[in-house]
């Protein structure tokens, strides 16, 4: 009966201890709310403004009884696996009473078109030591904001000869511009009897821009033409910069209202039609 009764006690004596070590543990878990955390480990692709290319990532914390300020690391990778220098990231900072602050993250050596991956890391000195989100990672663009400029005419003399009235936009704070759909009425009406090298599609805009001297470069285009009709030829235009040993004197401001394009008309592995010499190609009136 002695040793039932010993073997009760020792029983109670390890529940006893078990709940105790359970709330010690419990209270060590989650009475720790200091350090901050990430909202998410990743956010949704972000497009930045090329006049404005910043954009801001969101911290949280739980303990809000004073100040707290500090830093996040962090990775700027393109898409060839080096780094891009210049990117910057702002320390963050909570007042007191404060849950949510912000960091800034600005990518102004970013090309515009070219994806970047960053990833954000808290130290683990300065982490949530519960659940708290430690890294974050997003992919970032940067593009222009296009404001339209107007009605201008364009016409294309290799292609059809005839002009066209066409919508021309700008880019805010730079000298770029695009034409809007330069092609789709010409190719409709077949100007230029192209037949059945006429493709589906052409190109949605010809984007072009200042670079000095009042000399112009532009990104190359879909003429809406396949070479004898096969959709794996397009043909496309391409400044005369895109191949060596060719003056690039011809894409230019003729004057105020007038621009010039000099295209080189190429087929990828075949060749083309070299006109990057030649004046009055291309001829686009702004508005």
């Amino acid at each position: 009966m002695k040793h039932l009764y010993k073997i009760c006690v020792f029983c109670s004596l390890l529940v006893l201890g078990f709940v105790s070590c359970e709330q010690d543990n419990t209270g060590a878990l989650y009475e720790d709310v200091s350090g901050v955390t990430f909202a998410n480990a990743k956010l949704n692709s972000v497009t930045v403004q090329a006049t404005n290319p910043s954009f801001t990532v969101d911290l949280l914390r739980a303990d809000s009884s004073s100040p707290l300020s500090g830093n996040v690391t962090f990775e700027a990778t393109l898409p060839d696996k080096s780094s891009l220098e210049g990117v910057t990231v702002s320390g963050y900072s909570f007042g007191a009473g404060e849950t949510k602050t912000t960091i800034t993250v600005n990518v102004d050596p970013l090309e515009i078109g070219v994806v970047l991956s960053m990833k954000f890391t808290i130290p683990d000195n300065a982490l949530t030591p519960v659940s708290g989100i430690g890294t974050l990672s997003v992919d970032v663009q940067k593009a222009y904001t296009w404001l339209p400029l107007g009605k201008g005419k364009y016409v294309d003399n290799w292609v059809s000869g005839v002009e066209y009235p066409v919508d021309i936009q700008k880019a805010e704070g730079f000298n770029r511009y695009r034409v809007l759909n330069p092609y789709v009425e010409t190719l409709k009406n077949d100007d230029g009897e192209w037949e059945d090298w006429r493709a589906t599609s052409s190109a949605p805009h010809v984007e072009f821009w200042t670079t000095e001297n009042n000399l112009v470069s532009f990104l190359p285009f879909f003429l809406g033409l396949n070479y004898q009709a096969d959709s794996k030829q397009p043909i496309y235009a391409y400044h005369a910069s895109a191949f060596s040993g060719l003056s690039p004197d011809f894409s230019k401001w003729v004057d105020s209202k007038t621009v010039q394009l000099a295209p080189y008309f190429y087929i990828q592995g075949l060749g083309g039609w070299n006109n990057t010499q030649k004046n009055g190609v291309i001829i686009i009136t702004m508005p």
